[in-house]
């Protein structure tokens, strides 16, 4: 954990210069597809989908405070230790409060770090029924922005949503963003 927070910290300290098209108070809405992994220490896996819906602002030039807001689109089938269990896996909803910094690399590519809160709901159901689940807690990811346009830019990023003592729940997405 202080790895990730040191981590985090150092990253915000490398995103003090202004990207070349974000200006302070600019606000922007992103859209994307997540892949999403869960893993717990049963030898339990699964890897269902969602999308996610994002809205920030730009309180500096290189920092922004975003929300976000996922349901899942596809269900997986959990394995264990790489067989089948004839259990399928669902996210229900997601939302979480993140702060985001910003580190230009040029003047159309820049990276970023994000630390925040998420709370999450998921479904495991099988024929004889279903259960849902719910947590929260500290996350963390790092991505990359590629802008096309000073409104239009495309993210691909990794981010852990829950790491707790037993699980971890982290995605792989790629999505657009748009300057309102």
């Amino acid at each position: 954990m202080r790895t990730k927070i040191v981590t985090i910290a150092a990253a915000s300290l490398f995103s003090m210069p202004a990207l070349a098209d974000q200006k302070i108070g600019d606000s922007y809405l992103g859209l994307q597809y997540a892949q999403t992994s869960y893993e717990d220490d049963n030898g339990v896996e699964a890897e269902p989908s969602a999308a996610v819906g994002r809205l920030g602002h730009f309180v500096t030039d290189n920092f922004a405070i975003e929300g976000r807001a996922g349901f899942g689109i596809s269900e997986d089938e959990a394995s264990y230790y790489g067989s089948n269990t004839n259990v399928n896996v669902e996210i229900d909803s997601l939302l979480g409060v993140y702060g985001v910094g910003h580190l230009p690399i040029s003047e159309t590519v820049s990276a970023y770090a994000l630390a925040g809160f998420t709370s999450g709901e998921a479904t495991a159901s099988n024929a004889a029924g279903s259960v849902s689940g719910d947590d929260s807690g500290f996350s963390y990811g790092i991505g990359g922005e590629l802008s096309f346009t000073p409104r239009v830019s495309a993210t691909l990023e990794y981010m852990s949503y829950l790491d707790k003592s037993d699980y971890q729940i982290s995605a792989i997405s790629a999505g657009l963003n748009f300057s309102i």
